[in-house]
């Protein structure tokens, strides 16, 4: 049962990552992405280091939208 909930919550967190650009602020999935990782830690879905690598790839998708980051902006 654990294992099937910590696969839905993932699948969830990479769609939400894998989302287009164009259908979403980028702030906007910023912020739900570390929502969903803070949610799976304290569920103890994931582990805290997991969380950080979760936490680490939403950052560098919002730096690659930044303007100042070379992204489209």
């Amino acid at each position: 049962m654990r294992e099937a909930q910590r696969r839905l919550a993932m699948t969830a967190w990479r769609e939400l990552f894998t989302l287009a650009g164009s259908q979403m602020d980028a702030e906007v999935k910023y912020f739900g992405l570390l929502r969903r990782a803070d949610a799976m830690e304290r569920a103890d879905l994931i582990t805290s280091d997991e969380w950080i690598k979760l936490v680490q790839q939403a950052g560098a998708l919002l730096a690659s939208t930044a303007e100042c980051m070379g992204g489209p902006g």
